[in-house]
């Protein structure tokens, strides 16, 4: 998926745009920000926050890194948690009940154990450990958890941070997208090109080519499939969406899904839920909860659902 953002130098409407590739996150970052003159100062600083919190969240909750705060939960059977790191796993057990388990974080050692890269040296049990055994205090802000259940953060954390990101730009400009390697947030408009929206275009994981261009207006956008992080192990193609149910790496017809959501947390993991569901049960999740979505299905074709229709531009 890639934001497309066509200009036209016959307005007052000025562009700031950043894209850092690959050292955040391993994902390519952008940010765009419109503003009226006068206002290229602010601009200019608020880019250079919105890079710093993106670096500031992957230090504290990657797993590819030791002694920050995801680490020292997954080394805790109890550990006070910051407001944030509280927040996520908040969303993180919605999100696990909303998907009847689907959406699953403690399912970092199962991709350890599929060849992730950077797995760990240290030895844990990763059977007989629900993400339900997680517990949390809402008054202490602490969490409770079997010693043996390890969380990661990949299935929400680029969506949440993006939709931190954009509350911090909300307070300054109208007008800005977010794409954190497809996670995509879209405020206000594309005034740059006189649109009342932005485009987004959503592409096929096999050709490249586009499949819909989305008109977005305050809305996010997600894109989830194999073909993103995959990898061999003993001959056998593995990938990171890891089905809960079975431990591995999903076995889908679909070879990508795209959300569209009022909040890219909310995009994120139902893209990626969706995904792992399959074509047939995964159309039906997203007609029970009204989600815009698009499957992409093994046989190239592309599946836009009727509450994607609106967003779709139509020639």
């Amino acid at each position: 998926m890639a934001s497309s953002t066509p200009t036209n130098s016959r307005n007052i409407w000025h562009s700031l745009r950043q894209t850092v590739n690959g050292e955040i996150m391993n994902t390519d970052i952008l940010c765009e920000i419109q503003f009226l003159p006068k206002e290229e100062a602010l601009a200019t600083q608020c880019l250079a926050t919105v890079f710093a919190m993106f670096r500031t969240f992957e230090a504290r909750y990657s797993r590819f890194q030791k002694n920050n705060e995801l680490w020292q939960l997954n080394h805790s059977e109890r550990m006070a948690l910051s407001e944030e790191f509280f927040d996520l796993l908040v969303r993180a057990q919605d999100f696990h009940t909303k998907t009847n388990g689907l959406f699953d974080p403690s399912i970092l050692s199962a991709l350890e154990q599929e060849g992730y890269s950077g797995a760990t040296t240290e030895t844990f049990n990763a059977g007989g450990v629900s993400f339900t055994t997680l517990k949390l205090d809402h008054a202490t802000l602490t969490v409770t958890k079997p010693s043996n259940l390890r969380v990661d953060l990949g299935g929400i954390g680029k969506g949440y941070i993006v939709d931190q990101v954009a509350t911090f730009l909300t307070r300054h400009f109208d007008n800005f997208l977010v794409d954190a390697g497809g996670d995509i947030f879209a405020a206000g408009r594309n005034q740059k090109a006189n649109y009342p929206y932005w485009a987004v275009a959503v592409e096929h994981p096999q050709t490249g080519q586009d499949i819909a261009l989305l008109l977005l207006h305050g809305m996010a956008v997600a894109t989830s499939g194999s073909n993103r992080r995959h990898w061999q192990k003993n001959g056998e193609h593995k990938h990171h969406l890891i089905d809960p149910a079975s431990q591995k790496s999903a076995v889908s017809d679909i070879l990508s899904v795209t959300v569209i959501a009022p909040d890219t947390t909310t995009a994120d993991v139902f893209a990626k839920t969706l995904f792992i569901a399959g074509s047939k049960k995964g159309q039906a999740l997203a007609k029970q909860l009204a989600l815009p979505a698009i499957f992409v299905t093994e046989a190239g074709t592309a599946i836009i659902n009727h509450e994607a229709q609106k967003y779709v531009w139509k020639t």
